[in-house]
């Protein structure tokens, strides 16, 4: 009796592990994938240096989630054990869409072998050879290529041969969609503030970003995988495009910023003496003032403003009283001027193709 267990756990046990059926999750760009959206926030600049901290004052704009994020991922495994089978995911929601099938092309490499099965051999699907080499036995002899059994799922060849198929089949799998948030419930505060910071500087792939992780757990099998959360817009945006800091007179010294002084700096000079005309030293929000005061003038408003006017005085009397008058200055001429709508600090010109001045006559007039 004892003799007759071992055998059978010798003989059965092999078997019943020799060809695993398929079980296995894929994160693939499909549509339906969106990036999770947060809500834009416009800053003075980008930086490229390590002085993140000047971005401090707009943390508590940065990484707003809008809308969460969706990645959708395939689960290969036949339809019964996807009935039987659930998907838990770290910093996300699974949703289920179904079944699906979908071509998929796969090489087999032979080394000396006879048979080489599908990856996914589920669902018995048919197969067709795209591409192929030469196959050779061990003598170095050619021979046709394997054939294809449905029944096995398996390309079969009656001796030893080394070559590669390129197949394409179509099987089944389950299509999940993973609906993800930003991860700030999972991560310290100091971690998400450096994903903060980093979006805020012009790149949020700049720290570290959490990846959501997928779980799948069959009836005796599992299968697990990662995607990084991907964040649109990918950085904080900026009034008039990207500015590094290197291109600005400013060094950091200590805890402040040492403004220095260039000849073809002049509007620089001119917002800095309004912000700060005693020191050289600016602290963090100073800089940051007289960034914004260039800023604002490289980008001006202008409008038209009326300068002169000529009038013409016409007296309207009454129909049937011409005692009864009134009179009237009526314009004749109206000159306007285009000037700056804002505090100008520095000269900068109207915009290309507008006109200086305006003058405007009325018709009618004599």
């Amino acid at each position: 009796m004892t003799s007759l267990q071992t055998e059978l756990r010798l003989d059965f046990a092999p078997q019943a592990q020799s060809h695993p059926e398929s079980f296995e999750l894929r994160a693939i760009e499909e549509r339906g994938s969106v990036p999770l959206q947060v809500r834009p926030v416009l800053v003075p600049a980008w930086t490229r240096t390590d002085a993140l901290e000047e971005y401090a004052p707009w943390l508590d704009k940065a990484l707003i989630q809008i809308a969460p994020g969706r990645k959708r991922v395939r689960l290969y495994c036949s339809r019964e054990v996807a009935s039987r089978s659930r998907l838990t995911v770290q910093g996300g929601v699974p949703l289920p869409l179904g079944r699906r099938q979908e071509p998929l092309v796969e090489t087999l490499v032979w080394v000396q072998t006879h048979s080489k099965r599908l990856r996914h051999f589920h669902d018995r699907p048919q197969a067709r050879i795209l591409d192929h080499t030469r196959f050779y036995d061990r003598d170095g002899q050619e021979l046709p290529l394997p054939e294809y059994d449905p029944d096995s799922a398996s390309f079969h060849h009656p001796q030893a041969v080394t070559g590669a198929l390129v197949v394409e089949y179509t099987p089944g799998y389950s299509l999940y969609e993973i609906v993800y948030d930003s991860g700030e419930a999972q991560l310290s505060a100091e971690w998400f503030r450096e994903m903060k910071l980093a979006w805020l500087a012009g790149n949020i792939h700049d720290a570290t970003i959490p990846v959501v992780r997928v779980i799948a757990i069959g009836p005796e099998m599992v299968d697990q995988l990662t995607f990084t959360r991907n964040f649109w817009p990918s950085h904080a945006g900026v009034r008039t495009g990207f500015r590094a800091l290197d291109d600005e007179p400013f060094v950091r010294e200590g805890d402040g910023y040492r403004y220095i002084p260039r000849a073809d700096h002049s509007c620089w000079e001119r917002c800095k003496e309004r912000v700060q005309p005693d020191r050289a030293l600016l602290t963090t929000k100073e800089m940051i003032a007289v960034r914004n005061c260039v800023s604002a003038e490289q980008a001006p408003r202008f409008h038209y403003v009326e300068e002169s006017r000529v009038v013409r005085t016409e007296r309207i009397s009454a129909p049937d009283n011409p005692e009864l008058y009134i009179d009237v200055a009526r314009p004749v001429e109206l000159v306007m001027k285009l000037k700056r709508a804002d505090d100008a600090v520095c000269d900068q010109q109207p915009p290309a193709g507008c006109c200086p001045e305006i003058t405007l006559r009325f018709s009618g007039a004599h």
